[in-house]
C-alpha cells in the first residue's frame, strides 16, 4: 500500500509541472501515434511526452500519472521494427515485428517486451482470446506482472495486423483500483477505434 501512495505522489508531481511536456487530451475523435489509428475517448486524458524507449509509432496517455495507469497506442508499426527502442549490442532483445506473426508469436513478443524492456521479473499471462480490432481478427492478452518497484500491475493488450503493419492498444495499471477504474474507458476506445 505504501508503494501505491509513493507512486501516486510521484504521478501527481509529474502531472502538476515537475515534468514538462504533458498535454490534455479532450474527448472526441482524434488520431494517435502519428498514424491512421483513430480513437474516441469519452473522458479527458493526459498525453505523456515521448520517453527514451518510445518508438516513433507510439503515444502514451495517463489519467493519474504513468506509474498508476497508462494507455499505450502503437499505430502502423512496420515489419522489422520493435515495439520499443533497443540498444544494438543488448544481450537480450524484444523480437521485431513481422507481418506473418501468428498469435503465439505476438504473445511471445509481448512477454519479451515486459520481461526485457519493462524489467518485470514476474510476468504471468492470464488469458489470450480472439477479438475483432480495427475490422481485423486480432488477439487480446490479459496479464499480471510485478516490476522492479514491486507494485502488482495488470495489463490488457489488443493487437491486430492490418496492411502488414501492427496496431496495438494496451492498458497498463496498478492492480489495486486503477486497472478496474480505467478498463471500461479502454474497452470503449478499443471498440470505437479505426484505422484507414
Amino acid at each position: 500500500m505504501r508503494l501505491i501512495k509513493v507512486g501516486y505522489i510521484f504521478g501527481l508531481a509529474l502531472l502538476t509541472g515537475c515534468a514538462s511536456g504533458f498535454s490534455e487530451v479532450q474527448p472526441g475523435s482524434l488520431s494517435v501515434a502519428s498514424s491512421s489509428l483513430t480513437v474516441r475517448p469519452s473522458v479527458a486524458w493526459n498525453k505523456a511526452p515521448k520517453g527514451p524507449m518510445d518508438v516513433k509509432y507510439e503515444e502514451n496517455w495517463t489519467q493519474n500519472g504513468p506509474l498508476l495507469d497508462s494507455i499505450r497506442f502503437i499505430g502502423g508499426l512496420p515489419e522489422g521494427e520493435a515495439i520499443t527502442k533497443q540498444k544494438k549490442k543488448a544481450e537480450q532483445k524484444v523480437p521485431t515485428f513481422q507481418a506473418d506473426m501468428t498469435p503465439p508469436d505476438l504473445v511471445s513478443m509481448i512477454e519479451s517486451y515486459y520481461r526485457i524492456a519493462r524489467q518485470a521479473p514476474v510476468f504471468n499471462i492470464e488469458d489470450v482470446s480472439p477479438v475483432s480490432f480495427l475490422d481485423q481478427k486480432g488477439i487480446q492478452i490479459d496479464a499480471k506482472y510485478v516490476g522492479r518497484d514491486e507494485v502488482e500491475r495488470r495489463a490488457r493488450l489488443v493487437l491486430a495486423i492490418k496492411g502488414r503493419e501492427l496496431y496495438m492498444m494496451a492498458l497498463d495499471a496498478a492492480a489495486l483500483h486503477y486497472f478496474d477504474a480505467a478498463a471500461p474507458e479502454f474497452e470503449i476506445m478499443v471498440q470505437r477505434a479505426k484505422a484507414d
